[in-house]
C-alpha cells in the first residue's frame, strides 16, 4: 500500500474553445458537487492561462484542494463523481493527484484509462 497524501489535488483541463464564462460556470458546478462529499475542506486555486497558438488566449485550469475522504473507497468516491461530472458537462478529462502520484480521469475512458484507474486504485485501497 502506498503512503497516503494528506490532500488530494484535482486540476480541471477545460476542452479546448472553453471561454472564461463558461469556465467559471463549470467551475462552480465541480465545487458544489464535491461540496456534497464528506469531506473536511474544499480550496479552489485558479492557474493564470498562457497564450496558445497564434496568440490565442487560454483561460488557463481551475484547481481544488480536498482534505478528508483520502482512504481508498474516498479515492473511488471522488473519481466516479468527477467522471459523472464530466459526462454531463462534456469536459475532457480532470487530473487527480496524491501526493507524488497522479491519473487522468475523463468521462469515457478508454480500456487503457480504465486499467490506469485500476492500478491507482490498488495503490491506495484500504489493507
Amino acid at each position: 500500500m502506498t503512503e497516503h497524501a494528506d490532500s488530494i489535488e484535482l486540476t480541471l483541463v477545460p476542452v479546448t474553445g472553453t471561454d472564461r464564462a463558461a469556465l467559471d460556470r463549470l467551475t462552480r458546478s465541480l465545487e458544489h458537487e464535491l461540496l456534497g462529499l464528506r469531506i473536511e475542506s474544499l480550496r479552489r486555486c485558479d492557474r493564470a492561462p498562457g497564450l496558445g497558438e497564434l496568440g490565442e488566449e487560454r483561460v488557463g485550469t481551475r484547481e481544488f484542494v480536498v482534505r478528508g475522504l483520502l482512504s481508498g473507497s474516498g479515492v473511488r468516491k471522488i473519481v466516479a463523481l468527477v467522471q459523472s461530472w464530466l459526462r454531463r458537462n462534456n469536459q475532457q478529462s480532470v487530473i487527480l493527484r496524491l501526493g507524488a502520484d497522479s491519473v487522468e480521469i475523463t468521462g469515457s475512458p478508454t480500456r487503457k484509462a480504465h486499467q490506469l484507474l485500476k492500478d491507482f486504485y490498488r495503490r491506495y485501497d484500504e489493507e
